[in-house]
């Protein structure tokens, strides 16, 4: 009986591929896609570095697609924030000013961007 499942599996499986039907598994966990500058809350519009090696991500979150990392010190133009820019738990949307992903957008969480400190 396991036999003969096996060899309509299998026979199935070739008919796709010789009628040209490519077999494609979904699965649930399926990273969602690339998320652009439209996601943000706040503006921010700064130039500075990222305090340790971080994730880039596709979007603002951990259930995005990490792309990358950025090395500690890289220099980003943080054009705005998902979530209040004070909190700990928000993401920012950075452009890369240096390094290996120099000229790409994506997402740093926000506890990993330097924040320089405003002297009244």
């Amino acid at each position: 009986m396991l036999r003969t499942a096996r060899m309509a599996a299998s026979a199935v499986l070739a008919l796709s591929v010789t009628a040209g039907v490519a077999a494609t598994a979904t699965t649930a966990s399926a990273a969602p896609s690339k998320v652009g500058r439209s996601a943000c809350t706040e503006s921010v519009g700064l130039n500075t570095t990222v305090s340790t090696t971080v994730r880039f991500r596709t979007g603002p979150g951990t259930k995005y697609t990490a792309t990358g990392q950025l090395a500690t010190n890289t220099r980003v133009y943080w054009a705005c924030n998902k979530g209040s820019t004070g909190s700990s738990r928000s993401w920012g949307y950075v452009k890369v000013k240096s390094g290996v992903h120099k000229g790409e957008t994506g997402w740093v969480a926000r506890t990993y961007i330097n924040t320089p400190m405003q002297l009244d």
